[in-house]
């Protein structure tokens, strides 16, 4: 049996395994930075059971862990495409048989936007950045954002500054756009963060934040 017939008999079993296991998902596609779960983005429905990282599936998954391993008949899917079911909103980050892919769970909805750079030097009535003026770079993506990584103080040092919360993110990446540190995440709930780092992994984008404080 050749390479492509093995790979396309794995999709096959894993989807068998997934008909027999999961729930039936809406799998849609993203093709731009904007609304990746429109209807029109959608272009299949297919059977997904998720299980723990290390295979089980006799405990509930960690409080706080993003990640699942995920069985389908992978042959319809690629990273980055996302996958709506009973369970949630999960996207795809890494397809590699025959094991099952790893999904990302998400559990809020972000825009990333890039604060507008300074008039001229000396001109401006107020020097911070202006919300009216971001450039959004994406918008409406599903996305996990969880608290931890690194903190930092406040801007003004001093010494009884209390330590901005640090938190990571993960989405797809949208081809076309890049983040760039002091950029700026915007959730659902109005919460603002500013990158700190950002990362490239794959199909997605793992970002460090501080929560904006202001």
């Amino acid at each position: 049996m050749d390479g492509v017939k093995l790979a396309d008999r794995l999709a096959y079993g894993a989807g068998c395994a997934a008909r027999r296991l999961g729930f039936v998902h809406d799998a849609f596609r993203p093709d731009g930075p904007e609304g990746p779960l429109d209807p029109a983005r959608r272009f299949l429905r297919l059977a997904v059971a998720y299980v723990l990282p290390g295979g089980g599936v006799s405990a509930p998954g960690g409080f706080g862990v993003p990640f699942r391993q995920a069985w389908a008949d992978w042959s319809y899917l690629r990273p980055g495409d996302y996958l709506a079911g009973p369970e949630g909103v999960a996207f795809v980050a890494q397809i590699e048989p025959p094991k099952p892919m790893l999904v990302v769970m998400t559990n809020a909805v972000v825009t990333l936007a890039r604060p507008a750079a300074p008039v001229l030097a000396g001109l401006n009535p107020y020097g911070a950045a202006v919300r009216a003026t971001e450039a959004v770079l994406v918008r409406g993506f599903p996305a996990s954002v969880l608290a931890g990584g690194g903190a930092e103080r406040a801007k003004a040092g001093l010494p009884d500054d209390a330590r901005l919360p640090g938190f990571t993110a993960l989405l797809p990446v949208a081809e076309g756009v890049q983040p760039g540190v002091d950029d700026v995440l915007v959730d659902e709930q109005g919460g603002r963060f500013v990158l700190t780092a950002v990362e490239r992994v794959g199909a997605v984008w793992r970002l460090s934040l501080v929560q904006a404080v202001s």
